[in-house]
């Protein structure tokens, strides 16, 4: 079974992929690590980068190939990436949503977890960065795949809401989910 997670940042995407890969014994995979990897190589930061590929949008679709291949060759795996229920049709796709107030509580108390420009604990500071980098996330995705929706509920087999869930619930009812869907 392929299943993709999205969701934006703070939502638990990463938590709740690398656990629920471990669950079911599958592979765990993060769109987030191939663009920090790319970032690394070519020796920015992830904030650069992020400024970077507003006028290179070639690194995009070359990640997004990547994910797309991933769906294409392998099975039994975990995708983390907020586009690739687009990339992986097939997938089990499932939304991550969460407070606005809780997800940038959980980005300015997750230091050290390479989020990027969040060496401040200030919440606004943390929150106006968060919205920024997400609104040109959107921007990139919408001029290079005319996907204007991105986090459209409609894209999603499930969508749950982390607000105030444990990791442990919230995988709970995504086994659940897998387990008692037909069409799976």
């Amino acid at each position: 079974m392929k299943i993709t997670l999205g969701g934006l940042a703070g939502t638990g995407t990463s938590t709740i992929g690398r656990r629920l890969a471990a669950e079911l014994g599958y592979e765990f995979h993060s769109g987030g690590n191939l663009f920090r990897q790319a970032a690394q190589e070519h020796g920015m930061t992830m904030e650069e980068f992020d400024v970077y590929l507003h006028n290179h949008p070639e690194y995009d679709q070359k990640i997004d190939a990547m994910q797309r291949e991933l769906g294409e060759t392998q099975d039994n795996f975990v995708l983390e990436s907020r586009v690739g229920w687009h990339f992986i049709p097939d997938a089990v796709k499932i939304k991550l949503e969460c407070d606005e107030r809780v997800r940038m509580e959980r980005i300015v108390n997750s230091k050290g977890k390479d989020r990027i420009a969040y060496e401040s604990e200030d919440y606004e500071a943390t929150r106006t960065k968060t919205l920024e980098r997400e609104e040109t996330h959107r921007a990139r995705i919408e001029k290079i795949y005319g996907i204007s929706d991105l986090s459209d509920r409609d894209h999603y087999d499930f969508v749950i809401d982390t607000s105030d869930k444990t990791p442990e619930l919230i995988i709970s009812e995504i086994v659940d989910f897998l387990n008692n869907n037909e069409r799976l």
